[in-house]
């Protein structure tokens, strides 16, 4: 059943980012939604490719890729002497000025930890992704209130989605549940496991993170 592609009608709302750096094997056991654009970010192309997905728009100084894409469509090219911006900055950017609302981001979890730190300050700057999925991991925002589905006895953690991010979470049904917890870096809900499903959580202040290891999810 999944993904299960692009959204039909018109206007622009949801981009699906997909970025180099520790990509999901596959995508077959993600639920993608609905999206209603596809950029691949430097190397992310390989990963598209890989995914059978179809880019749209392909931006980055382009010295990760390793393959000949096949990808004939538009491209936004900055030479690595003068951009400032990392590859995944630039498809952000990108996807602001084409009306974007929203995003899902797949990459950008692994290999070098300064690029997996920049990634990470993005989301206070541009906001946070619906969901971030990485080699190793699922992540779920979490701005309000959102019910999860996925099997009971799976590992959670619970972090904050920005590095100086501050909330108060409420989640019971964990082991050790949380009930309007005080969630910072210093605090995080680390290896947590849901009891019964779905998971629900509520969460006032700064946006949460909801992390699922990708072993529990096959």
């Amino acid at each position: 059943m999944y993904p299960k592609g692009p959204k039909e009608g018109k206007g622009m709302a949801h981009v699906l980012i997909i970025t180099g750096g520790g990509a999901p094997r596959s995508i077959e056991v993600i639920d993608l939604g609905e999206y209603d654009m596809v950029i691949a970010a430097d190397s992310g192309i390989e990963a598209a490719e890989r995914y059978g997905l179809a880019v749209d728009l392909w931006v980055g100084d382009f010295d990760s890729v390793s393959i000949k894409p096949t990808f004939t469509g538009e491209t936004v090219y900055r030479d690595h002497r003068v951009k400032l911006e990392s590859d995944t900055e630039l498809a952000l950017q990108a996807a602001l000025e084409r009306k974007m609302t929203s995003y899902t981001l797949l990459g950008g979890g692994g290999y070098r930890f300064d690029h997996l730190l920049v990634t990470y300050a993005l989301f206070e700057k541009y906001g946070v992704p619906t969901a971030w999925h990485t080699k190793y991991e699922s992540m779920y925002s979490v701005t309000s209130h959102r019910t999860i589905e996925r099997r009971a006895g799976q590992t959670v953690s619970i972090l904050p989605a920005y590095g100086s991010g501050k909330s108060i979470v409420t989640a019971p049904n964990l082991r050790w549940p949380l009930r309007e917890y005080p969630l910072t870096h210093a605090s995080i809900s680390l290896s947590n496991e849901m009891i019964e499903k779905p998971l629900t959580v509520q969460v006032s202040g700064d946006p949460i993170f909801i992390c699922f290891p990708v072993a529990d999810l096959l």
